[in-house]
């Protein structure tokens, strides 16, 4: 299907599960996102026709593109969101058994690696890379900094 036709077929609005990289039947763990257009379907450089979607910040090429009911919408998103609560807890699993210590940069690019977790709060407590004397709570560094990423794990 082309973008005229697509277009003359499906508003923007449209839901649909759009395959950013291959299809499920090329590569089955690839990305899949459960999602609607936001845009009129063209042709991208004189010979793809796209369409963009929202929830990523690329176009994707109408043969990526599933146009569905909602009802398919609406079952996809919901096992989707299902997906995504079941890995979290899973994840959180996972980081509780992990006894590494944890290495951050903060929101100024310094470094910081953790010392303990206060057993009453859960609270990271922190010590800066290039001055151990400088202790803070996970929390105070991201509030004062702006930022706080993990970076990786060490014993």
């Amino acid at each position: 299907m082309n973008a005229e036709q697509f277009n003359a077929l499906h508003p923007v609005g449209t839901p649909v599960i759009a395959y950013p990289g291959c299809r499920p039947e090329d590569c089955p763990n690839d990305e899949r996102l459960v999602t609607r257009t936001r845009s009129k379907a063209e042709v991208l450089g004189g010979h793809t026709d796209v369409v963009w979607v929202d929830g990523h910040s690329a176009c994707i090429a109408l043969s990526h593109v599933d146009v569905v009911s909602e009802d398919v919408w609406k079952a996809a998103k919901e096992a989707d969101d299902l997906a995504a609560a079941v890995a979290s807890k899973a994840k959180a699993a996972e980081d509780a058994a992990d006894c590494r210590r944890r290495i951050y940069v903060d929101g100024k690019g310094d470094g910081w690696i953790d010392l303990s977790i206060d057993p009453e709060t859960g609270e990271r407590e922190l010590t800066g890379i290039t001055n151990p004397w400088k202790i803070a709570s996970a929390e105070d560094v991201r509030n004062d900094t702006g930022g706080l990423t993990e970076i990786g794990r060490c014993w």
